[in-house]
């Protein structure tokens, strides 16, 4: 069972033993997402508050989510000050993939087999603060952080590595990595396996001079430019995807909206696709984040350095397998969301 409880004491995560921790067949996946409410009015260029190609990659998740040992989702991980005063954002999550979740997890179950009973997620702690990265602070405590202290607790009590997925701003990671090395926990990083999505392309958006200049480093420069740094050091893993998702998976994807009304049987497929429905198709460019997770969609994280480096070369070829995987994970996804939908 996915649900755990708002963070007020170490763990726990409710219906999740020590020993399955322990002992997980699947990948354990922690997330997190910059991800709001696309309703709540913003000043980018979709008029939101943050993009929401992270509602289409959840909404696929969900859909693949048999496949991981889902520990934890955290929504609006973000240093946006527009999110001082919004309404709690996990109060929208829960609702708004919670709801169709419970409908459509019957079906998936009985044909697929390995899905949660529930999913839960938990709003950010820099959400209302929009606080950043300081590289000068120690971290020496994690009190007030609700949303990295449980992360750390799990590393120091699972056998198994976490697969940190970020589709975001590095906030978070970056104080929970600073605080354990603070505290010499080295340990606990190597259990803990960042894998994060478009923070550094020397061919889309950054430059050979500045490949940090892509809008996922931005946000947070400075926690960019630390967990970079303690990945090159050998400190942490931290596999660097580049922009694979956008311009492998999404730019290789079916260009047709006649596919995408297929999904729409099922309401976990219509999350998918309503999340971010541009140039007649689905832009959930995070996604690659779990994909390469999986391993056998065209790129696995054996093709990325986990050092946080991303040479021209690496992203580009990555890319291109992507691209010619991209119509069988959107079938693949398809096919999901019409099980889905037999409840």
């Amino acid at each position: 069972m996915l649900r755990y409880t708002r963070w007020a004491t170490t763990l726990l995560l409710i219906g999740i033993s020590h020993a399955s921790l322990a002992w997980a067949q699947k990948p354990q996946v922690w997330i997190y997402t910059d991800m709001s409410d696309k309703t709540l009015p913003g000043n980018n260029h979709m008029k939101t508050i943050n993009d929401p190609d992270d509602i289409s990659a959840m909404g696929g998740y969900l859909l693949m989510c048999n496949e991981f040992e889902t520990l934890g989702i955290v929504v609006t991980s973000t240093n946006r000050s527009q999110h001082a005063a919004t309404p709690d954002q996990a109060d929208w999550a829960n609702a708004y993939f919670g709801k169709a979740f419970d409908a459509e997890r019957p079906a998936l179950q009985k044909e697929l087999g390995g899905y949660p009973e529930s999913i839960t997620f938990t709003q950010s702690c820099v959400k209302a603060t929009a606080e950043k990265f300081d590289p000068r602070q120690t971290y020496t405590s994690l009190e007030g952080y609700s949303t990295i202290q449980p992360l750390l607790t799990l590393a120091e009590t699972t056998t198994e590595p976490i697969y940190v997925l970020c589709w975001g701003p590095l906030t978070e990671p970056a104080i929970l990595v600073k605080h354990a090395l603070t505290a010499g926990k080295s340990d606990v990083l190597k259990k803990l396996m960042f894998i994060a999505h478009w923070t550094n392309s020397v061919t889309h958006q950054g430059t050979p001079e500045h490949p940090e200049h892509v809008a996922n480093c931005r946000d947070d420069a400075a926690a960019c430019a630390f967990l970079k740094s303690a990945a090159k050091s050998g400190a942490i893993s931290y596999y660097e995807c580049g922009a694979i998702g956008q311009f492998g998976i999404v730019s290789g994807s079916p260009k047709e909206k006649s596919y995408y009304d297929q999904f729409r049987v099922s309401q976990l497929g219509t999350l998918f696709v309503e999340g971010k429905f541009v140039h007649n198709c689905v832009d959930h460019s995070d996604s690659a984040t779990y994909w390469v997770l999986l391993g056998h969609w065209g790129v696995s994280l054996e093709d990325i350095d986990p050092r946080g480096l991303n040479s021209p070369e690496t992203e580009l070829a990555n890319e291109k397998k992507f691209y010619e995987a991209s119509p069988k994970i959107h079938d693949e996804l398809l096919r999901r969301a019409q099980i889905a939908a037999r409840h």
